[in-house]
């Protein structure tokens, strides 16, 4: 394998090439597997003929068995970045020992047990993600595996198949709109820094997958991922050194908030009278509740998930507006606070922190396409979670497990001195 020698002053510097190591190749093949699986839902659509057999359960397991045989053989070590890797496993041990004081111990134990999975996926992918092909490919798996809940969104808007009898989504964990709406919105990104990347056929497939994300998008009718995706692409032209590009990300934005205007209506509400809106007061109580379950549970919350059945107990009578009477806290860091204390918010939120850091520093350094997409990808997450609980998804985590891999083969490719 070729090395560049670089002369500096009073120095040489062997840079190392962009490959430099393999890394288990079965446990990569299977997470790559794992992917698909949760965004085509399979498990779901065949529910009655694949649910005693739990098929995403068993190929996650199996890559994160074939890691640990794979790098045993290899003899190498494993890898746990600091600080978020131990942050996250922070957090994790806090979601167990809340789960213990929780209000609804059976449901937190669900909801840590499933949060368990999250973490242990983040290690496959810091393990297993060790070249920038492999990063490639994921980032590509994501966009075609995002293509399943957004055409299905589609197809159920035409199908007349809806939500509040309006907004269209898909199944499985695409079946809340806003939900849908965030999965698709931070593929985005990631879709058009691999456009930028790749050959001419490919490029145009990109965009084509970019512009059925927010066909798919739009007909969800999420508030707050169209805010999330109007702050995203205001970012992404902020970041552009070109200003005719900026200038044309400003008139597009424009154009959209026009569009948005003339077209976008729901029967829960839009835009307009926002304050007077059912679910935009469902959202303030939530967060008025989230605060009380905090203020009474300081340091290890309600337990984890808990805020949804903590709800009745702890919204004022004046914010109910007896609507629902279960709801999760609307905002992921008043979710964290409610259901995790002060010990897993503060873990939660330099876990994300750490993260956004480390992929801004690398924007500027020769991944920096790949980090520019996953840190507006996590911009992405973060607008999101303003207006929903989104602590306990697969995404930021999945998006945090490849900025720390990035991480890793930025530092393969750091220069020795000889």
């Amino acid at each position: 394998m070729e090395q560049t020698i670089t002369y500096r002053p009073n120095t040489w510097i062997r840079e190392a090439p962009a490959i430099t190591t393999e890394g288990p190749r079965v446990a990569f093949a299977l997470f790559v597997l794992f992917l698909m699986m949760i965004y085509s839902c399979i498990a779901v659509v065949y529910k009655a003929q694949l649910d005693a057999y739990r098929p995403t359960l068993l190929i996650a397991l199996a890559a994160l068995f074939m890691m640990v045989v794979e790098l045993g053989s290899a003899r190498r070590s494993f890898r746990l970045m600091w600080p978020q890797g131990i942050l996250l496993v922070v957090l994790l041990g806090v979601c167990v020992v809340s789960t213990f004081n929780a209000i609804y111990v059976s449901h937190a134990l669900e909801q840590t047990a499933d949060f368990s999975k999250m973490v242990l996926i983040y290690l496959l992918i810091e393990n297993v993600v060790t070249n920038e092909h492999r990063l490639k490919t994921v980032m590509l798996a994501m966009v075609i595996g995002g293509l399943f809940p957004a055409i299905g969104t589609i197809l159920n808007y035409q199908a007349g198949i809806l939500q509040e009898n309006s907004r269209a989504s898909w199944r499985g964990i695409f079946k809340n709109p806003n939900e849908a709406a965030y999965a698709m919105l931070i593929l985005i990104p990631i879709a058009i820094a691999l456009a930028r990347l790749s050959n001419p056929i490919v490029r145009a497939a990109l965009w084509a997958a970019v512009a059925v994300y927010l066909l798919a998008i739009f007909l969800t009718f999420s508030r707050g991922g169209f805010v999330a995706l109007f702050v995203v692409a205001g970012v992404m032209g902020w970041k552009h050194k070109s200003i005719a590009i900026k200038a044309g990300m400003i008139a597009a934005l424009l154009a959209g908030a026009v569009f948005i205007g003339m077209f976008w209506k729901r029967s829960s509400g839009d835009f307009t009278n926002i304050k007077e809106d059912t679910s935009f007061r469902q959202r303030m109580a939530t967060f008025e509740a989230g605060g009380l379950m905090f203020l009474n549970n300081p340091l290890l919350g309600v337990g984890p998930g808990d805020s949804m059945v903590a709800y009745p107990l702890y919204v004022p009578i004046a914010a109910h507006c007896g609507c629902q009477d279960q709801l999760v806290v609307h905002n992921s860091f008043i979710q964290a606070l409610a259901e995790l204390g002060v010990l897993g918010f503060s873990a939660f939120v330099l876990f994300i922190g750490f993260v956004m850091y480390q992929a801004w520093k690398m924007e500027r350094g020769p991944l920096s396409p790949y980090a520019t997409a996953l840190s507006l990808a996590m911009v992405g997450f973060l607008m999101c979670s303003m207006s929903g609980g989104f602590v306990y998804t697969w995404w930021p985590y999945i998006l945090a497990g490849l900025i720390t891999a990035t991480k890793h083969i930025a530092n393969s490719r750091a220069a020795d001195v000889v």
